[in-house]
């Protein structure tokens, strides 16, 4: 006999009835008494443990006959003649199985509770965390399109290319504080005097057109821009000229990395 077999058999409350064979109550009485932490962690009065950690009544045993009474039927009449009602022995037992259910539930809820409470604070530190990545992120985006005045003045030689370009001709990177800058395209090639600028961002927004600029007499085309007008990206640059019937057409290219 063993725990499994005792609960799955009910060996206790076939015990407290009176209802076991004399071999399964001699081999609980056994089991109880090699095992005093278990008889301790029984649902049954201390008085009838104090019984069952004895030994057994000498003779009470033959282990053959079921009608032969064992000294657990004598223990429990004794404990009767005491006072002891093996009913109220079993209510008391549910009474203490039902609680330890309930206790289990309440745990379970708590823990459950818990699960749910961490896993609440770490969904909100994760929202609190993307509202602040995003703050920050605007709050520099508002910084960096805020016109500043400019704190130096750079000059710039640039060379137009004949197609559109994929990438920066010019990376000047993000520039803080902000620089005016005076920016020279070579214009030498060609006869066509008076030029129309067009700036756009790559990704398609307007900054700004310039109409009839027009070369100097170093053959360049001189503009000069705050790079506080710019927020941070790669900005195309289309440089067209104006023809003798005041149509404008292709000239040359440039893209002004300020990232």
């Amino acid at each position: 006999m063993d725990r499994k077999y005792i609960e799955n058999e009910h060996v206790v409350d076939r015990y407290l009835s009176g209802d076991l064979t004399v071999r399964e109550a001699r081999d609980f009485e056994k089991f109880c008494l090699d095992n005093p932490a278990f008889l301790q962690a029984l649902p049954i009065p201390v008085r009838l443990k104090t019984r069952l950690s004895r030994r057994p009544v000498e003779g009470s045993e033959t282990g053959v006959f079921d009608a032969i009474p064992s000294s657990s039927t004598r223990a429990v009449l004794e404990e009767t003649e005491d006072g002891f009602d093996p009913e109220e022995a079993r209510e008391e037992m549910r009474r203490s199985s039902a609680g330890g259910a309930i206790n289990r539930v309440l745990v379970l809820a708590l823990g459950l509770g818990l699960l749910i409470a961490a896993a609440a604070a770490v969904i909100f530190g994760l929202q609190v965390r993307s509202l602040s990545e995003q703050l920050h992120g605007a709050t520099k985006q508002l910084t960096s399109t805020q016109m500043q005045a400019p704190g130096t003045v750079q000059r710039y030689k640039l060379q137009m290319v004949k197609a559109r370009p994929e990438r920066p001709t010019f990376a000047l990177g993000w520039l803080d504080p902000a620089q005016l800058l005076d920016i020279s395209i070579d214009a030498t090639e060609g006869k066509i005097t008076q030029f129309q600028i067009t700036i756009d961002r790559t990704d398609g927004v307007r900054v700004m057109q310039i109409k009839r600029i027009m070369r100097d007499s170093n053959k360049e085309v001189r503009l000069s821009l705050n790079s506080s007008a710019f927020g941070p990206g790669d900005y195309l640059v289309k440089i067209e000229g104006y023809n003798w019937r005041g149509q404008t057409e292709p000239v040359g290219w440039l893209m002004l990395g300020l990232q």
